[in-house]
């Protein structure tokens, strides 16, 4: 009777491991990608020219779309506040182009030092804004590491709510306040 078990166990863990297993998916795109994808550049396809950056000045600056708003990052160093959304450390996907800046200019400047400063608005408790703050810095510094930045370039600190970039009780306000802040130390751009 054992030895009849044994196999029926090994075959019921093995359908259990595989079903647990998963595999990416072609329109995963991760923030975290770092390795430039090939494209087929043959002759039959034209070179195809950058596109310029879409017109945001008719997007309306909400407090929902804050973080995530064009008008906030300019793709180059001189921006140096991530916006993030309510209850979130999701780095925003307009943001990627500032922070690949940041990295480039990181990498190319080992003496360069940048803190991180993660902030949140003051709803919450004190030790709730404290940690998603902290995850928000992180955040962040995970998307610079990724991209081939030093740890040793990047410090992570976490202030909650007792920093506000906006002292006010609206939503807008509050949009302000959920950012993480990045301060060169050394090697300023």
């Amino acid at each position: 009777m054992r030895s009849v078990l044994n196999p029926l166990l090994a075959v019921f863990l093995a359908g259990i491991l595989a079903a647990c297993s998963s595999t990416p998916t072609e329109d995963d795109s991760s923030a975290t990608d770092t390795m430039p994808q090939q494209t087929d550049t043959s002759s039959t396809q034209p070179m195809q020219r950058p596109q310029p950056k879409p017109d945001s000045s008719n997007i309306p600056l909400t407090a929902e779309n804050f973080h995530n708003h064009p008008s906030n990052y300019d793709g180059t160093t001189n921006t140096k506040v991530i916006y993030f959304a309510f209850d979130s450390n999701t780095v925003p996907a307009a943001a990627f182009e500032t922070l690949r800046a940041h990295a480039t200019y990181l990498k190319n400047n080992p003496n360069a030092k940048v803190r991180l400063g993660g902030h949140a608005d003051e709803r919450g408790t004190r030790e709730y804004n404290v940690a998603l703050s902290e995850r928000r810095s992180e955040s962040v510094q995970k998307f610079l590491r990724v991209q081939g930045v030093s740890s040793s370039q990047i410090e992570v600190v976490a202030y909650g709510e007792e920093k506000p970039a906006a002292y006010g009780h609206s939503e807008m306000d509050w949009a302000k306040n959920r950012r993480v802040v990045i301060d060169y130390l050394a090697g300023r751009p």
